[in-house]
């Protein structure tokens, strides 16, 4: 009899510990469950309904930024080329651009700013250069800052280039990326200043459907 008694509590205490061994799987499952779909979330491409046009604005999470010291002119100044990849759609016609802000820390009393006719922007990338005329009239409503990445402490010269799906995805991909305005009394070369190429690569297979 204490020798069935003592089988009973041996199988009645491998029970619990499987249970408790089940229950800690599940909750190890949970939290790793919790911790890919907070992980695996891409960011999204913000959205916004430009009132002026009806047209519905998607816009990069994170622009590129370029810059160039300016010690010519103060110590720590630089100048900033911002490029933010926006696709607007009209009713189904999708259209892509790359938007550019050209602003500066340096005193315009020192150093004015590009005139407006001088937008003309090259890109190089992986040893091809990628040249583009600025579009007229400007194709956005500039009062929805936040959304286009506008600089919040700057009045930029700001200009619209027409782009394709391709051209954003060679440049998203591209290793050495920097920026020239020919048309500027400075030649200077803009090189990277915050990396925004992720974010564009995601941009990309958003707009493209993949």
């Amino acid at each position: 009899m204490s020798k069935q008694l003592a089988q009973r509590g041996a199988r009645a205490a491998s029970n619990q510990r499987r249970l408790r061994l089940r229950a800690r799987i599940a909750m190890l499952a949970a939290m790793l469950g919790a911790l890919a779909a907070c992980t695996s979330v891409p960011q999204r491409t913000g959205e916004y309904l430009d009132e002026r046009s009806g047209n519905t604005v998607a816009v990069v999470t994170q622009p590129l930024i370029f810059a160039r010291q300016r010690t010519d002119v103060a110590a720590y100044a630089r100048d900033y080329a911002t490029l933010v990849a926006v696709e607007g759609d009209n009713a189904g016609k999708f259209s892509q651009y790359l938007l550019l802000y050209r602003w500066s820390t340096v005193d315009r009393r020192m150093s004015p700013p590009p005139p407006p006719d001088a937008g003309e922007l090259q890109i190089q990338a992986e040893g091809r250069v990628i040249v583009l005329k600025p579009v007229e009239p400007f194709p956005f409503d500039l009062s929805h800052r936040e959304q286009l990445h506008l600089p919040e402490s700057a009045d930029p010269v700001v200009h619209a280039y027409v782009m394709d799906l391709a051209t954003l995805r060679f440049i998203a991909g591209s290793r050495v990326l920097s920026v020239v305005m020919p048309q500027e009394a400075l030649g200077t070369p803009f090189v990277m200043w915050r990396d925004g190429r992720a974010a564009l690569s995601r941009f990309v297979q958003r707009a493209s459907g993949s």
